[in-house]
């Protein structure tokens, strides 16, 4: 246990870079706000290398933290304001390892998402995902699944699933065999009609906010739509949870 009460020590520095997609990527590490978070994560065996806690806030979840291995910092409230990105942080932050995770073949139901590039909407995505029990995730000019809103919208659930990287064109390589592949788009069949194979596992492809999903998806799948009335459109995280659940209920899952 160390004690740090300055705003410019290295560790907070360090802690506080970490809000920066740059500094993520050069030490590897990402942030995670709270106390619910950082029991959650540690339960969840997240490779937590920091806590920073208020000394009040980690004598209330020490038993929760028990477990913890890595290195703990007691700090100042200017501290965990200088390392949170949220107005009125609760006391405690940890930096989580990056998980080093090779794009591969799915090994069972997988989600694609095609250029969603806001991080509340990745995050709740990925949230629904774990939640499912989806654990592949692949993402292709995407926003940043380490920044700290994705990570707090995703509420634990980057600890159930892997998320990988690749272009369009290396992502449908690797998914179309062996893979029915369902795009989102509003031109696409009534997803509550559609009988869904059984035995065979699926990618849903979620498109971005703005664009939708690209051709090449499109080309190579089943179009499926969410009814509606009054309103175009729902947004990517909405969309993406109708769909999922949909296809688990259709296909007798």
């Amino acid at each position: 246990m160390i004690k740090i009460t300055s705003t410019v020590n290295k560790e907070i520095v360090k802690a506080s870079s970490l809000k920066e997609k740059k500094f993520r990527e050069e030490y590897g590490l990402y942030l995670i706000e709270g106390a619910r978070a950082c029991s959650d994560s540690l339960s969840a065996g997240a490779d937590i290398t920091d806590i920073y806690a208020l000394e009040s806030v980690y004598g209330r979840l020490s038993a929760q933290l028990s477990g913890f291995k890595g290195n703990l910092f007691i700090v100042s409230q200017a501290c965990i304001n200088k390392i949170c990105g949220t107005v009125q942080p609760q006391g405690i932050a940890a930096a989580v390892r990056i998980k080093d995770i090779p794009i591969r073949k799915p090994q069972g139901d997988c989600l694609v998402l095609d250029g969603v590039s806001d991080p509340g909407n990745l995050g709740a995505i990925i949230r629904t995902a774990a939640a499912a029990g989806i654990s592949e995730i692949y993402l292709a000019d995407c926003a940043d699944v380490y920044n700290l809103k994705c990570v707090r919208s995703a509420m634990g659930g980057l600890n159930f699933t892997l998320p990988m990287k690749g272009s369009k064109e290396e992502i449908l390589k690797l998914i179309k065999d062996g893979t029915e592949i369902i795009v989102a788009d509003m031109g696409g069949e009534n997803a509550f009609e559609i009988k869904y194979g059984k035995g065979k596992q699926y990618a849903l492809v979620i498109g971005g906010e703005a664009e939708g999903v690209s051709a090449l998806f499109k080309k190579a799948g089943k179009t499926v739509s969410i009814p509606m009335k009054n309103i175009e459109s729902l947004n990517a995280a909405v969309a993406a949870s109708i769909l999922i659940y949909s296809i688990k209920q259709n296909r007798g899952v």
